[in-house]
């Protein structure tokens, strides 16, 4: 493996399919991670990736089993870990293809493993969760999409609970909030990372409008299908981008 960076991918692994080289199985206390730790090779670099979803998007977001992914990682060597997100967008003006890096996040998910304590050996532990994602690792990854030539949102993801959309309604409160963008995967894995000590941030990329936000009333699935592909083939290149200043840094 090069380096200490990892990542996570969600919905949108099939376009990094082609660049994996190699899995392995793992195990670890919390249970069996999503997928096998595959080495994934970007710009000559081979790195750790997890598929968040199952390397057949099996999984749903509530079932994901976040604690083994962060910890398979964390055990391989990760110390630096982007998660790739896809997100439906609630500001207006930010359209479906769109990267983003968010900056904050509110958690509306219930019932998740959001910790490692547990047991007999439980550990009350008060991370300072305050910046949610690293800020250097973002502005790293900023830099590598102004050198590509992407623009770039910021804002705060609403992690809601999935596995279904969201309503009108929802999405008129989670703006209220002072959400910019919703996605179910976030969280835990955001506060997971921060407890092992892993920096963390997420690539986004907008896939669709956020229910009841189509200017077009476009059904979200079909947005969905329009968007995945080219916004993905953007992180794909981003990433060729990013990892070699990335390793660079950690010499």
């Amino acid at each position: 493996m090069s380096g200490d960076v990892g990542l996570i991918v969600g919905s949108g692994l099939t376009a990094l399919a082609p660049r994996i080289v190699t899995s392995e199985s793992v195990a670890t206390p919390y249970g069996t991670p999503s997928s096998r730790v595959l080495t994934v090779e970007i710009a000559d670099r081979r790195l750790a990736c997890i598929a968040r979803h199952g390397t057949d998007s099996t999984i749903p977001p509530h079932a994901v089993n976040y604690r083994a992914n962060v910890r398979a990682l964390h055990d391989a060597g990760v110390r630096r870990l982007i998660g790739v997100n896809l997100v439906g967008a609630i500001e207006a003006g930010f359209e479906p293809g769109t990267l983003a890096i968010p900056d904050q996040l509110i958690d509306y998910t219930a019932g998740r493993e959001s910790s490692f304590g547990e047991g007999d050996d439980l550990e009350t532990r008060h991370v300072d969760f305050t910046e949610p994602f690293d800020p250097i690792l973002r502005g790293a990854i900023a830099g590598a999409a102004v050198a590509c030539g992407h623009s770039i949102r910021r804002g705060v993801y609403g992690v809601t609970q999935g596995p279904r959309l969201e309503t009108a309604a929802e999405v008129d409160r989670l703006e209220r909030d002072g959400c910019t963008m919703v996605g179910m995967t976030a969280m835990p894995e955001a506060v997971l990372a921060r407890e092992l000590g892993i920096d963390y941030a997420l690539l986004a990329v907008a896939v669709n409008h956020a229910a009841g936000r189509s200017p077009g009333a476009a059904p979200i699935h079909a947005e969905i299908e329009r968007s995945v592909t080219d916004g993905m083939a953007r992180v794909a290149e981003l990433l060729e981008a990013l990892l070699p200043q990335l390793l660079r840094d950690a010499v």
